[in-house]
């Protein structure tokens, strides 16, 4: 008897692992990428994103003065898109941060800041996304 009560929660178990290999694995959090806009420059340049890979941008205007971030073909190539994005570009008010979710196509992009004369001193950048 001793034998039977063994081999019924040995059977229970061997019954219950390929359920548990094949449940469904949890969201992975999106990855964090900062990104902070200053007088005249963008960092990092360039940013480097994993395609098909969920990230949270967090942009920082780290200037008193007001800038954006504008890559409209980044923008409109991307899945999930959650955010403050308007026409492509994030817009920031002086020391202001917005957070953009999405999830990036493979590809290379352009970016800027579409303020007067602000590309012409500096401000862009270039999305590279493997």
């Amino acid at each position: 008897m001793s034998r039977r009560l063994f081999a019924v929660p040995l059977a229970v178990l061997m019954l219950a692992a390929p359920v548990a290999a094949q449940a469904p694995v949890a969201a992975q959090a999106p990855a964090t990428v900062s990104i902070t806009l200053s007088n005249f420059h963008i960092a990092p340049t360039p940013i480097h994103l994993a395609a098909g890979q969920p990230v949270r941008l967090v942009f920082t205007n780290a200037s008193g003065g007001g800038h954006d971030f504008t890559a409209p073909a980044f923008f409109a190539n991307a899945h999930g898109l959650a955010g403050p994005v308007e026409r492509g570009q994030v817009e920031l008010a002086g020391h202001a941060s917005a957070s953009v979710t999405l999830v990036p196509a493979r590809g290379t992009y352009k970016a800027k800041c579409t303020h007067f004369a602000h590309k012409m001193m500096g401000m862009s950048a270039t999305i590279i996304v493997d």
